[in-house]
């Protein structure tokens, strides 16, 4: 195993990558008595086509998903499912556009949970009936969120904005889709992305590294796994413009809501690293738009908002900037925020305090083992990589980078959503 060390806070984690490409990550506390084992294989909603061995699939959007439960099929598992309830322990699971997540947290006999979620992830039997059992499930699902607001503007925002991208379907995919998903799509999937070089696991809490990694080495030999090329994902072409400019929700709550974006080529800013970009936007933007900013107090004071929040997007080739607003008069806020978003700025000293900003709650995850895992998780996920200097990167942030990356902003090609009773 190979030791590294996280700048400035000095929390070390232990790296491994076995024969097969399977990664192993391992961190060690003594801050807590609990733990938290995660699997993840880097396949999320993005994938809606691939291509392996000179062959192409499309993929039904849902799928992801689909596959997450059936997988994490404890039902269908009642002797894992009890001794997991017998331990104390919490299993669970969760897909995102960039991977799914299999996770089991506890406080007793961590050994024996690793090898339960083990398990898990590679003792699975799916078929036609069980698949058609769960689309209800599913599609309950599907309905929930679409009685949730901020999931359900979300939702037709990013239809709105793009054409032909990933984003336009939902994580969990419509009751149309799951319909379409059979069990040789998902065994299909299973066998060409849930493989070890494509996977990795993350073992955090208070352990002997040598012994989780001894059972890691273990379990995975018995198994006689080999890597596998991997699938390529194939992207869809996305015009640049906004598909649908404007749409008005009806929904019956009490204080209307807004969503206001713009969407841009993210390439018009010459960064590479997609994290970096971000990280600048999110100084920006946080100046601007965030509950202590000047905007939402001159907002709140004219009776224009209630509550103001602002979020960053990547989309392949595209940057999307979304402000949120829980309003008093939905119409009055798009006037004003038209014009306003134009003359954002960040002075120096606001650049700053984002960057100190940044560094504490860098170091305050670190009290937090869940914290600490999807942090490792969500790098791998999108980066492929773990940044262990994010102190230096930090302070290396540039305040006249900052203006760059401000003066390049568009905001010509807009998309707003509304709800109205």
């Amino acid at each position: 195993m190979i030791k590294k060390t996280f700048e400035k806070v000095n929390e070390e984690l232990y790296c491994e990558k076995l024969d097969n490409g399977l990664e192993v990550y391992l961190y060690k506390t003594d801050k807590t008595k609990n733990f938290y084992i995660t699997i993840s294989v880097k396949f999320g909603a993005n994938v809606t086509k691939y291509k392996l061995n000179n062959k192409i699939y499309d993929v039904v959007p849902g799928s992801a998903h689909f596959l997450e439960h059936k997988v994490m099929a404890l039902s269908e598992n009642p002797e894992i499912s009890k001794r997991i309830n017998e331990l104390g322990s919490l299993a669970n699971a969760w897909t995102s556009y960039y991977g799914t997540n299999y996770n089991i947290f506890g406080s007793i006999n961590l050994i024996e949970n690793l090898k339960l979620l083990l398990d898990i992830f590679y003792n699975i039997n799916i078929n036609e009936k069980c698949v058609e059992e769960e689309k209800g499930i599913i599609g309950e699902e599907i309905d929930m969120y679409k009685d949730r607001i901020d999931s359900l503007m979300s939702n037709h925002l990013y239809k709105n904005l793009f054409f032909d991208s990933y984003i336009k379907n939902t994580v969990v995919g419509e009751r149309s889709d799951i319909e379409k998903i059979t069990a040789k799509d998902l065994n299909r999937i299973y066998n060409d992305y849930y493989v070890p070089n494509n996977t990795f696991i993350v073992v955090c809490g208070n352990f002997d590294p040598d012994e989780v990694m001894e059972v890691i080495n273990e379990y995975i030999s018995n198994l006689n796994l080999k890597p596998k090329t991997l699938p390529k994902r194939v992207k869809e072409k996305e015009k640049e413009i906004v598909k649908i400019p404007y749409e008005e929700i009806q929904k019956d709550i009490e204080e209307p809501r807004v969503k206001y974006s713009i969407k841009m080529d993210k390439r018009i800013f010459g960064i590479k690293e997609d994290s970096i970009l971000k990280d600048y936007l999110n100084f920006i933007l946080n100046s601007n738009f965030s509950s202590s900013s000047k905007l939402f107090e001159k907002y709140k004071l004219k009776g224009i908002v209630y509550g103001l929040n602002y979020s960053s997007s990547i989309i392949d080739d595209y940057l999307v900037i979304n402000i949120s607003a829980v309003c008093k008069d939905p119409d009055l806020f798009i006037k004003n925020i038209r014009k306003d978003i134009k003359k954002i700025n960040i002075t120096k000293k606001e650049f700053e305090r984002n960057k100190k900003r940044y560094i504490r709650n860098y170091i305050l995850d670190f009290d937090n083992i869940e914290d600490i895992e999807y942090g490792i998780t969500m790098e791998l996920l999108l980066d492929n990589k773990i940044d262990f200097n994010v102190y230096t990167y930090c302070m290396n942030t540039k305040y006249e980078e900052a203006l760059r990356i401000l003066s390049l902003i568009r905001f010509d090609n807009e998309c707003i959503i509304k709800t109205i009773k």
